[in-house]
């Protein structure tokens, strides 16, 4: 008996190398044929830079270039990302006015101020951006929980919708509750739930929960974790690191708040009120927020087109960021008009 547990162990053991063997194998291939690999991401900057103060306490970091129009473009991030993860956006659209800011918490957008968490009130902190940068016309691009953002404001302010909001692009995003619509949603949604008290009293420990952050170091389990959750199976080895890093690098506490502010999110039945015309991009791949969504909302939205790429996952605008830009620079056209001859080629 002892002799068959022996060798029992030995082969469980031994097949557990030889997988971690094969992991590192598949990494190594998927970095050296990586044609990313070079993109110095997380090196762009803005031409211009400011900080919003909010009534809360909570500081706007944000970073526009291009001609100083009433006319412009302002991107809005997803959950735990920041500005940079727009690094083919932000030099793209040459002629037009482009602002990108961190949401509450994350990045350079800090404090995060004492008001709640919630979509309402970054859909506040959008539409304070949009007057302090004394747009008169705008298109708002968000991705994932950008998105939801972008929907509540024109909710919230339907008397912006058409004079002052006039389109938006919608990438990899949802029209309610974001549990509901990943990879397994009602049960995930169940389970969520379920375990709802547990976790937001895990989440009042969040200061612990960083310090013990700070010492795991990455690992190719957590690569291939991210890899699967927010990128199709041919994304690049570089932009997923890239997205690990600024994940990682978001504070534990905003995470629990960005949970806990999907629970309420709930566009679903008003998005006939949602008048201006939009883009709505998915990809076949994406597990963060299923392109069954984006079906939905391009089915319900008055004047919506929709764009399904094939292979790609929640980083759209990332992964196929040649496709992303000409449609978002179609659209641009469409909603804004012609670009701005001249614009600033200076960088800050």
């Amino acid at each position: 008996m002892k002799r068959s547990s022996g060798v029992a162990l030995a082969t469980a053991a031994a097949g557990l190398a030889a997988g971690v063997i094969a992991e590192k194998v598949a990494l190594r291939k998927r970095r050296v044929g990586d044609t990313e690999s070079g993109e110095g991401f997380g090196t762009k900057r803005g031409e211009r830079t400011r900080r919003l103060t909010r009534p809360d306490g909570a500081r706007i970091f944000i970073e526009e270039s291009g001609p100083r129009s009433k006319r412009g473009v302002v991107f809005l991030h997803g959950s735990a990302l920041r500005t940079d993860m727009w690094h083919y956006q932000m030099d793209a659209f040459e002629g037009r006015r482009l602002l990108f800011y961190d949401l509450r918490g994350h990045g350079l957008s800090q404090p995060k101020g004492e008001g709640d968490y919630t979509i309402e009130r970054l859909a506040q902190d959008l539409l304070a951006v949009i007057e302090d940068a004394r747009l008169e016309e705008v298109v708002i691009v968000g991705h994932s929980v950008g998105g939801m953002v972008a929907q509540q404001l024109c909710l919230d302010h339907p008397e912006l919708q058409g004079a002052v909001i006039k389109g938006l692009a919608l990438l990899n995003t949802t029209y309610g509750p974001a549990i509901e619509t990943v990879l397994g949603g009602a049960t995930v949604a169940r389970l969520e739930r379920f375990v709802r008290r547990p976790f937001d009293l895990l989440g009042s420990q969040s200061v612990r929960l960083d310090k013990l952050r700070a010492v795991i170091k990455p690992s190719d389990a957590m690569f291939w974790g991210v890899a699967f959750a927010a990128f199709g199976p041919q994304a690049s080895a570089r932009q997923i690191d890239f997205v690990y890093d600024m994940t990682a690098e978001t504070a534990s506490g905003v995470l629990f708040d960005l949970i806990r502010s999907y629970r309420v999110f709930d566009a679903a039945g008003r998005l006939d009120e949602i008048t201006v015309p939009c883009l709505v991009v998915s990809g076949s791949e994406d597990r963060l927020t299923l392109s069954d969504a984006s079906v939905y909302l391009a089915d319900h939205l008055p004047k919506a087109e929709l764009q399904l790429l094939e292979g790609v996952g929640h980083m759209s605008m990332m992964e196929r960021h040649v496709e992303v830009n000409e449609m978002l620079d179609r659209f641009f056209a469409d909603a804004l008009g012609r670009r701005n001859r001249k614009s600033s080629k200076g960088r800050k």
